[in-house]
């Protein structure tokens, strides 16, 4: 039996409905990332942007990075901590501001090609001194020879020009990025296990990535430290569990708090299994499904142990 007009007009209206919403389902000035060959062409823009800096000199290359990654502190004039609350939407805004991707345009030891390696890094000051981790700025033992670069949200690529204090214990390195009129974030240091946190963040070449979980815990690992570290706080970090995804490649982005000041940045993550001998034989093991995964985070406040100078 032929449906009534009105049903017609209920499920063209309906049809015409979802339609729309498929064809826009984020909102206005929400950016949009492709998987596969259009983000394939988005990491080649920046390769060859990176190997242009390369050919002007401008830029920190390999020999005078090992040298600047001694220097233990510097001076930066911080913003001052936000007390007002915003919405995820609006942090997750100020989140992608901030970020840059930071890393190595290198020549390795295998290929006579240019290849480009980044992860994350977030805006300290409008000048471009920028935060990540030591082990991202580190270079491999692969690297014959380049320079480090960073990259915004438009792979529009800036040379790195100084190392401005790094510390490798903590995992932390401040970079000077060349330009102006970055957006910075604050640091934050009162921070409670149950706080909301986020992190934007590209991991395993997911760009855009915004997640939310919540602060876990504090610790330290002196089991970690090397018996050559001094007995100083500089040397003896406190890590932050955050129960925020990330994965490789998120390393050195920032992880924030309700008002968009960044708590610390990504460091590491573990998957923890349980193991046990094989009855057969002892020295096979058995590796169980993952138990938990633990996402740590460098803390704000060592962060900030490499700044001497700071108004907060």
């Amino acid at each position: 039996m032929e449906k009534p007009l009105s049903t017609k007009l209920a499920w063209l209206s309906a049809i015409t409905l979802a339609g729309c919403l498929h064809a826009a389902a984020q909102a206005p000035g929400v950016p949009v990332y492709r998987q596969g060959r259009q983000e394939s062409q988005y990491e080649e823009d920046i390769r060859q942007a990176a190997r242009a800096l390369l050919a002007t000199g401008h830029v920190l290359k390999l020999a005078a990075v090992k040298e600047q990654l001694q220097r233990p502190s510097c001076q930066l004039d911080l913003p001052k901590v936000k007390t007002a609350r915003l919405t995820p939407p609006d942090i997750c805004l100020s989140a992608r501001r901030s970020h840059l991707r930071v890393g190595w345009l290198f020549l390795c030891d295998k290929c006579d090609d240019w290849h480009v390696n980044l992860a994350g890094g977030y805006v300290l000051t409008t000048n471009g001194a920028v935060a990540t981790c030591y082990h991202v700025v580190q270079p491999d033992s692969k690297v014959k020879d380049g320079c480090l670069v960073a990259a915004d949200e438009n792979a529009k690529v800036f040379a790195v020009t100084e190392v401005l204090a790094a510390n490798r214990y903590s995992d932390v390195c401040i970079l000077r990025v060349a330009g102006q009129d970055f957006t910075p974030l604050a640091l934050n240091t009162n921070v409670f296990p149950g706080d909301i946190a986020y992190c934007y963040s590209d991991p395993l070449d997911h760009r855009g990535f915004f997640s939310q979980g919540l602060v876990n815990r504090f610790y330290q690992f002196p089991g970690r430290r090397p018996f050559s570290a001094p007995p100083a706080a500089a040397y003896a970090p406190t890590r932050i569990d955050v129960g925020t995804d990330w994965a490789p490649g998120s390393s050195g982005s920032a992880v924030l708090d309700e008002c968009a000041n960044a708590i610390g940045h990504v460091s590491t993550i573990a998957a923890v299994n349980e193991t046990e001998s094989a009855d057969t034989d002892p020295s096979q093991q058995i590796v169980h499904p993952t138990m938990i995964v633990f996402h740590e985070a460098v803390s704000a406040r060592d962060v900030l142990r490499l700044i001497t100078s700071r108004s907060q």
